[in-house]
């Protein structure tokens, strides 16, 4: 993985101007454009409904992330006031010699696997972007394997050896995110959207 980039969420927030920013992002907007000359990801309300209460005199409604398990361990009642939640949305700028990507993903504790899957298919795998959005994807959630179906019968044997509890989906499932991704190379833009979630890639 030579010369590959990756930007974080945060790391773009850090440091906006390195990286010809023309508007900073904010996290509470729905949804939240950051716009990177030609490229813009977006994070949407979680759950798509945030948590009910609209900041004075903005019309922003903030997010719901108590209910986020990974973020909020200890449950609804239970977070310190004035303590700064982190957040799990992640989008994800990749920057390699001759191409450029953008994407990002829903799916609460989902996201960062969701991610990280996409980006080995594009990047480890040199898949094709509608094939590195489209391939099966895992999750690992404590002691359970998520699996979705499509994977071949030596990777399914690999999978199925790791001790773990597998739980195999009979079909593709939002459950296993939405990664949408923007790639652009020597051959012009392209962009997929995941069906897991409805998604639609438009280059225009």
């Amino acid at each position: 993985m030579q010369g590959l980039r990756l930007y974080p969420y945060q790391s773009l927030r850090s440091h906006p101007t390195s990286f010809s920013a023309q508007h900073q992002p904010n996290p509470f907007h729905d949804p939240l454009p950051f716009l990177l000359q030609k490229f813009v990801a977006a994070v949407s309300l979680s759950n798509g409904e945030g948590c009910g209460h609209v900041l004075a005199g903005t019309g922003v409604m903030l997010n719901n992330m108590l209910g986020e398990e990974d973020l909020n361990p200890g449950g609804f009642q239970r977070w310190r006031p004035a303590t700064r939640m982190a957040s799990m949305m992640a989008p994800t700028l990749i920057e390699r010699p001759g191409s450029r990507a953008v994407l990002g993903s829903g799916g609460s504790n989902r996201i960062r696997s969701a991610i990280l899957q996409v980006i080995t298919n594009l990047v480890d795998l040199g898949l094709a972007p509608e094939e590195a959005v489209h391939a099966p994807r895992i999750h690992v959630e404590g002691e359970l394997l998520s699996l979705e179906p499509g994977f071949g019968p030596g990777e399914d044997r690999v999978l199925a050896g790791l001790g773990l509890q597998v739980d195999r989906w009979q079909e593709r499932n939002l459950f296993f995110g939405g990664a949408h991704l923007v790639v652009e190379d020597a051959a012009g833009l392209h962009a997929v959207g995941d069906p897991r979630r409805g998604g639609v890639g438009l280059a225009t």
